[in-house]
């Protein structure tokens, strides 16, 4: 009997599994590609507009409305956005959600070639989930597992002869919580499950210096936590560590400096509200120390702390694993070196430390201080140039700060144009972020390559590329024309009844400032000759009207309106198409399209689909036209 009863439970978990899943399933792609048998209806009034200009109906609908993206896989790996995941495995909320290998499938079934893995140490073997929270685990070798079936199903068995259509590596982003003792089952189950395809060192006839995804195509390549020897406090050309090392005191390490001091630091602080982005971990976990966080008495008051507790380590079998892609949380100065002793370094920093560089000019300008406290790290021309710069020579990795508890996400756009390759976003949920990286992605294998000033180049020294300029940057004219909205659905509560209802557009880019000069004497400091990165949005927003909703049929509105902005030329600009509805206090969400600008078909009438709240196409469309020109 009790066997039944646990096999009715497993049932009942795995459909609960399923349709928790069902968030990942996002249509972007009937843009790109709409579905050829079953058409969207279309209103009278956009029906009688398209044959009133002698456009066929179907041939409308059937046209896509966003451009394919070619991508050739033979250029540096530093060259390219890739489309990343943050705890992947989460079904829900990073606090108390349910952990599933299943979600890997999903993710990669979408697109996302970078995956990430929280391991831990457990009873019953290695387990992913999210420490030092409520989140429900499960084993690593079932993520594993999943991972390699997807690849094998989806491409067959690795075979380096042959062609299989993944002509890009997939990227695992390993955090490692497992003591150097139990490493060494994770590189055999890792082994295990995924054969040949794993990376496990340098490749033989490959050039460091220019590693193409070509030379690691249908390839798992891990990204293996890196400690650097100054980290370390030793010498020598080791990158293991003794036990001798780990009782040994540790530094503190901060982005902007370093500090023989220790002080207290609270394990759910926000890392927006620091004065100095610490080094620290994922999922909001802050730590003073590289290997450990700090543990207190009970009777512990002011900044006194008493023991550490130490952080796993990584050890040679591992590490080798990560040859292509070492994890290194960077220390001070990092971001005018290049490290040249140990290859393949990938800055693994987060969205509020990389914030802080973007934005370090604009907080000068309001302190109005003739020099910025950064100044040493704000070297000419820009922070900015810095980022791009230094993120041709290096892999960059951002992640969610450790607040975004509800799975929330950070705008990538604004980290795709400092050039961070590794955007990692929550894809549990369907907000502006995942909208964009959606956008860029769509129709690719995953990777997508950087606009050509951001790429690397061949025979350019290191400080030379510094204080290379960006181009300039023309102005262009984007004009919309939408005609009408087809089938929307019922904003909540309002299925069968009349609502009010319009369209808001956004245009969202980036632009660099220069700040005036600083007061004073007359001369202009380094600073102040400093740009920095701002984000600008250009909004519309049509007159309201009121739309009738039938249960089977939506909505239908015509509102035959149009309007224009005027921007500079940005390669990372997005455009969303909303649809809201009119009512007292806040405004709901009806619909949502969103789309790289230069990934627009232009001059051409269109039949855009419209994504509902949770990224699904239910069949709302609206006609437009979009034209670009520059000025």
């Amino acid at each position: 009997m009790s066997t039944d009863v646990d096999e009715v439970q497993e049932r009942l978990e795995a459909l609960d599994i399923q349709n928790k899943l069902h968030v990942f399933d996002i249509h972007t792609d009937h843009n790109l590609n709409p579905p050829q048998d079953v058409l969207p209806r279309l209103s009278g009034q956009v029906i009688a507009f398209l044959k009133g200009n002698g456009e066929d109906i179907d041939t409308v609908l059937k046209k896509p409305a966003l451009k394919p993206a070619v991508t050739h896989n033979s250029f540096p790996f530093t060259d390219y956005f890739i489309s990343s995941s943050h705890n992947t495995y989460l079904l829900t909320a990073q606090i108390l959600g349910t952990s599933s290998a299943e979600a890997y499938t999903h993710v990669l079934s979408r697109g996302c070639r970078c995956v990430e893995i929280d391991v831990w140490p457990s009873k019953s073997g290695p387990i992913v989930t999210h420490g030092y929270t409520l989140s429900i685990s499960v084993p690593f070798a079932k993520v594993c597992q999943a991972i390699g079936s997807f690849l094998d199903n989806t491409y067959g068995p690795y075979n380096p002869g042959a062609k299989s259509g993944l002509d890009f590596p997939v990227l695992v982003s390993l955090e490692c919580h497992v003591p150097p003792s139990g490493q060494g089952e994770l590189v055999r189950i890792m082994k295990e499950a995924w054969g040949d395809r794993l990376v496990q060192g340098p490749l033989e006839g490959v050039e460091d210096e220019w590693i193409t995804p070509q030379d690691l195509e249908g390839r798992i390549v891990v990204m293996v936590e890196y400690y650097p020897l100054p980290l370390l406090g030793r010498s020598g050309t080791s990158t293991s560590v003794t036990e001798e090392d780990a009782s040994k005191p540790k530094r503190k390490w901060s982005l902007w400096r370093s500090d023989d001091t220790s002080s207290s630091s609270s394990d759910d602080s926000d890392d927006d509200s620091s004065g100095e982005d610490i080094y620290d971990g994922e999922g909001g976990t802050k730590s003073l120390w590289p290997f450990g966080r700090k543990k207190k008495s009970s009777e512990e008051s002011g900044d006194v702390e008493t023991e550490v507790e130490r952080c796993p380590k990584i050890s040679d079998e591992l590490a080798s694993v990560g040859y292509y892609a070492r994890s290194m949380k960077p220390a001070k100065g990092w971001l005018s070196q290049r490290f040249n002793d140990v290859p393949h370094i990938m800055i693994n920093i987060s969205e509020s430390a990389c914030s802080k560089l973007l934005s370090a000019i604009a907080e000068h300008r309001k302190q109005k201080h003739p020099e910025h406290e950064h100044s040493h790290i704000l070297h000419l021309p820009s922070p900015l140039t810095s980022l791009v710069h230094h993120s041709s020579y290096h892999l960059r990795r951002i992640f969610p700060r450790g607040t975004r508890i509800m799975s929330s996400n950070l705008d990538p756009s604004k980290f795709w144009r400092s050039g961070s390759q590794v955007v990692s976003l929550n894809w549990q949920k369907y907000d502006k972020g995942v909208q964009m990286n959606e956008g860029l992605f769509v129709g690719t294998h995953g990777w997508v390559l950087k606009p050509e000033h951001m790429r690397k180049k061949r025979g350019l020294d290191f400080d030379d590329g510094v204080h290379a300029q960006s181009p300039p940057r023309p102005k262009l004219r984007l004009k919309g024309h939408v005609v009408g909205v087809s089938a929307m659905p019922a904003p909540n509560g309002r299925t069968g009844k009349s609502f009010e209802a319009y369209i808001h557009t956004e245009l969202f880019y980036h632009r660099e400032v220069n700040p005036p000069p600083t007061e004073g004497d007359g001369e202009v400091s380094a600073v102040a000759k400093s740009t920095s990165l701002e984000n600008v949005a250009l909004r519309w927003k049509s007159k309201s009207i009121k739309v009738g909703h039938h249960p089977e049929d939506g909505a239908d509105g015509v509102w035959n309106e149009t309007w224009e902005w005027e921007y500079e030329r940005d390669e990372l600009a997005f455009i969303r198409f909303l649809i809201y509805e009119d009512e007292f206090g806040k405004d709901d969400r009806v619909s949502t399209f969103c789309s790289p600008v230069e990934r627009l078909v232009m001059g051409e009438w269109l039949v855009v689909r419209l994504m509902d709240r949770k990224g699904k196409d239910v069949g709302t469309t609206a006609l437009v036209k979009f034209e670009l020109e520059e000025l």
